[in-house]
């Protein structure tokens, strides 16, 4: 049993303790308190005996937090769960509890992201990896000076920080996909060993609230062109006249245009399919006035931009819309900097692009068609027949 004793001249109480080996030690518990003394002497004696089942001894500078930090690592290390996060993190005690050094700092949030970036995504398609690098972007900018952090630093209030405040500026399933981009980072450092946990495992995903799509009208589409940027105009059109979604829409080229048959054919970047659409009149006025050099990107400005983020396509079309007039109305409940109801968004010029059609009475077919609502996963053909159908279907927007 160990027992404690005070030295002449000291305040605090010395436990004497025999160890494992036989050989008595005296060590200082820098206690004053008699019971907090007696406490600390058996935790030395306990940690003692586990350290010598794992092969190893003890000194009499060893202090019950060296003890402890040096056992877990050689626990650690024989059940094969030494990790570099757990190694890190029971060096760096050892090293505070001797006062031998400078902490180790592990591979910071930065050159983390940095380097995840670089070996999982960049070979990913062009519109996910740009996905991605905005994410991580928008995380680094959240984290401001703590991205310079070892990753072991990070925990959940980070994340769910980031979270709160992107949810002030874009919708929950925008920032839904936001954390399971994080999440997979995360995951990817955790199966390394650099950390031990995802932090994002403790954070909920937002939940989405119910919003009512408002449909552009053909006059609204008008006053938009007619404040957008030369590069603005032509996605504006081809959404509204020809459905296309925002991706498709900045990068479609000139080979996907063709004048002579009056078509458009591009491969959907959503569904992978290849789709043929009829070129609306005032399409088809708007592409043959600015074509020239008809090779490239249609609008090369835009083609190389992030769909999301502060300065993404979305919010620059949010831009040109409050420019215009069209944006939230005044008394309208809003959510941060979006509206919560009655958004309009680009997918809003789809949807006109659909509702258009509807109320010219052209039929739910014909109109899923178009919009490329369909379940075969195999490229769009249509007869000559069918191909007039269509025409006539989209010709009946004004």
């Amino acid at each position: 049993m160990p027992s404690l004793h005070k030295r002449a001249g000291s305040n605090f109480w010395s436990c004497s303790y025999t160890s494992t080996d036989g050989k008595r030690h005296l060590v200082s518990t820098k206690k004053t308190d008699k019971a907090e003394a007696h406490a600390f002497c058996l935790r030395l004696e306990a940690l003692d005996r586990q350290t010598a089942a794992q092969g190893a001894t003890v000194s009499p500078q060893d202090t019950p937090e060296l003890l402890e930090a040096g056992l877990k690592l050689m626990q650690a290390a024989s059940s094969g769960a030494l990790s570099e996060a757990v190694g890190i993190e029971y060096v760096n005690r050892l090293l505070k509890a001797s006062g031998a050094g400078s902490e180790i700092r592990g591979e910071t949030v930065k050159a983390f992201f940095a380097n995840w970036m670089g070996r999982n995504v960049l070979g990913a398609a062009r519109d996910t990896f740009l996905r991605y690098r905005s994410t991580v972007d928008l995380f680094m900018e959240h984290l401001g000076k703590r991205s310079t952090l070892p990753l072991s630093a990070i925990g959940a209030r980070d994340v769910e920080g980031f979270r709160n405040s992107r949810l002030k500026l874009v919708g929950a399933s925008t920032v839904t996909d936001d954390l399971k981009i994080l999440r997979t980072a995360f995951n990817r450092a955790r199966k390394q060993g650099a950390i031990q946990a995802n932090p994002c495992e403790a954070v909920d995903f937002p939940k989405s609230v119910a919003q009512t799509r408002e449909a552009f009208t053909a006059s609204e589409v008008k006053a938009l062109v007619a404040i957008a940027s030369a590069e603005w105009k032509t996605p504006i059109l081809l959404a509204f006249y020809a459905g296309l979604r925002l991706g498709d829409a900045v990068r479609l080229d000139w080979q996907a245009v063709d004048f002579s048959k009056g078509l458009l054919t591009f491969r959907a970047q959503k569904t992978k399919r290849i789709e043929s659409l009829p070129l609306h009149p005032t399409l088809r006025r708007h592409l043959e006035k600015i074509a020239g050099d008809t090779a490239g990107a249609i609008t090369p400005k835009l083609a190389g931009q992030a769909i999301d983020g502060r300065s993404g396509l979305s919010r620059q079309f949010l831009n040109i819309v409050n420019e215009a007039g069209l944006g939230a109305p005044e008394g309208a409940k809003l959510e941060g900097n979006r509206r919560r109801f009655t958004a309009k968004t680009f997918h809003s010029l789809r949807h006109g692009f659909v509702s258009a059609m509807a109320n010219e009475g052209v039929s739910k077919e014909l109109r899923m068609k178009l919009a490329g609502h369909t379940s075969e996963d195999v490229a769009t053909c249509y007869t000559h027949h069918e191909m007039a159908r269509l025409s006539e279907a989209i010709n009946t927007i004004k």
